[in-house]
């Protein structure tokens, strides 16, 4: 250990108020994180719909290439609908 110069007074670690206050803010944040888990998990979410409401384009590319117009246009069994 470290010796401490001469004239200062030794401090515990459980006399730093400092130090209580970072544990009592850790403590807070792992209570609050699992009160926001339970509380997620408790309440479900709705799902809202707007009567006659059309679908908007999306920013999100498509996850596959487009169907040329053609295949689009045929059915399961290859025949025009």
């Amino acid at each position: 250990m470290s010796k401490h110069p001469v004239g200062t007074p030794f401090l515990a670690w459980y006399r730093v108020p400092e130090l209580w206050l970072i544990l009592i803010m850790l403590g807070a944040t792992v209570v609050g994180s699992f009160a926001l888990l339970a509380t997620a998990i408790r309440t479900s979410d709705t799902h809202v719909t707007v009567p006659n409401d059309v679908p908007r384009p999306s920013r999100i590319p498509p996850s596959e290439a487009a169907k040329p117009p053609a295949e689009a246009t045929r059915g399961e069994n290859g025949n025009t609908p």
